[in-house]
């Protein structure tokens, strides 16, 4: 299979690859002309090899995320599964929103910040949910942190699934799940306290 192109982003390319006799993902990150080159080149190789880790690390958690067939930090590449299935920004379901709520707790519990929790880094494939692109990822301890997550996932199934109402609703239910209640609605009133502070900073 010739090396195709999916998705180019800021960050990094996104190919279809050949694994063996696997079709496979290849994530790239580009160099930067307006850096250094050796800082560039420890930049990329230092966030190819946490992005690696933290894709680990949530399979630990009890979060699915692609299996990771090889890291080349010199070439700042994963090459990793290839997860054949739908994406959830284009068929979300209740169920599916309270399964988000179980990851991201899941993740929490283990101090992971995905940092760009979106429906769009979703895929179901017909039996699981399988989570996508850590490359934001960090730990944290930080309420405020895990509130900055979910403030983003409320953001989209408010601006991209309109018609999808109840969507945090159903997502509040599943954090819930795994969270326990006093931890999520202490990072509810966060999310609030979030809310507000960037309705006063638009105001002024």
């Amino acid at each position: 299979m010739q090396r195709q192109l999916i998705k180019k982003g800021a960050e990094a390319d996104i190919f279809l690859v050949q694994w063996g006799d696997r079709k496979a993902v290849s994530k790239v990150r580009t160099p930067k002309a307006y850096r250094h080159p050796e800082l560039d080149g420890a930049i990329r190789k230092q966030r190819t090899v946490r992005e690696a880790n933290f894709i680990s690390s949530a399979k630990r958690a009890g979060v699915a995320s692609p299996f990771v067939y090889f890291v080349d930090p010199v070439n700042s590449e994963i090459i990793m599964e290839y997860v054949d299935g739908q994406n959830v920004r284009d068929a979300l379901t209740p169920a599916l929103c309270r399964e988000i709520g179980r990851y991201s707790a899941l993740l929490h519990a283990n101090n992971v910040m995905h940092g760009d929790l979106t429906t769009s880094n979703f895929i179901h494939d017909g039996k699981r949910l399988v989570l996508l692109d850590f490359g934001l990822a960090h730990y944290s301890e930080r309420t405020e942190d895990a509130a900055t997550d979910l403030r983003l996932i409320k953001e989209v199934f408010a601006s991209a699934h309109v018609k999808s109402r109840g969507a945090f609703e159903e997502f509040t239910e599943g954090y819930r799940s795994i969270a326990g209640k006093k931890r999520t609605d202490r990072i509810l009133e966060n999310v609030r306290e979030i809310e507000q502070r960037g309705r006063y900073a638009r105001i002024t």
